[in-house]
């Protein structure tokens, strides 16, 4: 959008530019017999408007955002699924950078089912890795059932950039470990990057029991 709004200014600038141009150009193909006065700009010229108020700049920042919240809402009912899913891309990321209180708003207002989860599960996503404790602190708030599932899309998300972080919010929320899939991400974290498995388990508090389950996926790894 952004893109968009430049190009079409920039050809805007462009064209009056080639206006002027050709305008000047006729004017010296085509003799006047008296030079015509230029007439001063009026006071009330677009150039010299005011600048708009801080509550003039938060009206329209609040609007935007309306739209924004709009414009998930109607993708969630539309049949189209590449309409959710641009929505989910691109507008999704948008508002929850800029108020996300209207997104945990909209995931509330929705109605058990499908599309509830689907929006649940991809703020989850998105979130946990543009403001971690914003996310978890959203999490929390959320009935036992859809804090596992967030929780578990959350810790899956991190562990593809930042196992370390993965392994505290699973810890956190109590998942990954009862099916062995926290397991399972560590020893793949341990044989792609064994220094920094490692690192992180030097961190650890000695004589943990959890980090004792993780510690032997890490050294089995190892000596691969």
């Amino acid at each position: 959008m952004r893109i968009t709004v430049s190009l079409a200014a920039l050809i805007a600038v462009f064209t009056a530019v080639s206006a002027a141009r050709f305008s000047d150009t006729s004017d010296e193909d085509e003799p006047h017999p008296q030079p015509v006065a230029r007439v001063p700009a009026p006071v009330h010229s677009p150039m010299m408007q005011r600048a708009p108020s801080a509550n003039e700049i938060a009206s329209a920042a609040q609007e935007r955002n309306r739209q924004l919240n709009l414009a998930i809402e109607r993708a969630l009912v539309s049949r189209d699924l590449q309409h959710r899913e641009t929505a989910f891309n691109f507008v999704l990321p948008e508002l929850l950078r800029e108020e996300p209180n209207r997104v945990i708003a909209m995931v509330a207002r929705q109605e058990p089912g499908e599309t509830r989860d689907a929006l649940r599960d991809e703020v989850a996503r998105q979130w946990i890795t543009m403001d971690r404790d914003a996310a978890i602190e959203w999490m929390s708030s959320l009935e036992p059932a859809d804090r596992r599932t967030s929780a578990t899309i959350a810790t899956r998300t991190l562990a593809a950039t930042n196992p370390a972080q993965a392994i505290a919010v699973a810890d956190q929320f109590g998942v990954g470990r009862d099916d062995g899939s926290l397991e399972h991400m560590v020893q793949i974290w341990a044989t792609e990057k064994p220094d920094e498995a490692m690192r992180w388990l030097e961190e650890q508090p000695p004589g943990e029991q959890r980090t004792g389950q993780l510690r032997a996926r890490i050294e089995h790894a190892r000596s691969r």
